[in-house]
């Protein structure tokens, strides 16, 4: 297993800030599918977006198909109590053997919110699952500080 720690500040709201996460305009105007159903009082957010396998290392790319997508399921809480909240995400890939798993971190720091992303990478494969893992890394922090960067913007 391997771990990735990357921080974000925003400078909307913690409440404003859940609320743009369990938007699903959110995610399409960041280039993915998504849909939301509520569990109450919290939603839960489906984020599917294509995964180009010229992106993924040789081992996992092989075993793609065409039209291959990352599939992230999103728990974003619908009520705060206090200046913290946590956001959920698991995410996987049909046909690839790796599972993420993330708890996004949302502190209240005056009129904004600064966010802590720990994923944890983790793959099945005996043998290989530790260099898979290894060569994923940087592939998800470059796409995690984009995904982070952009929702600032949006």
């Amino acid at each position: 297993m391997r771990t990735l720690t990357l921080s974000h500040d925003y400078a909307i709201g913690l409440t404003d800030f859940l609320a743009l996460l369990a938007d699903a305009a959110t995610w399409e105007k960041l280039g993915s599918a998504a849909t939301t159903q509520r569990v109450d009082p919290d939603t839960e957010v489906t984020v599917r977006t294509a995964v180009p396998a010229s992106e993924l290392p040789a081992t996992l790319a092989s075993r793609l198909t065409s039209g291959a997508e990352l599939v992230e399921v999103y728990m974003v809480p619908g009520d705060v109590i206090g200046d913290r909240a946590e956001v959920r995400m698991t995410a996987h890939a049909a046909g690839v053997p790796v599972e993420i798993d993330s708890l996004l971190t949302l502190v209240s720091e005056g009129s904004g919110t600064a966010a802590t992303v720990r994923s944890e990478i983790s793959s099945s494969v005996p043998m290989f699952g530790s260099m898979i893992e290894q060569a994923l890394v940087p592939i998800l922090e470059t796409q995690l500080r984009e995904r982070l960067d952009r929702l600032a913007a949006v």
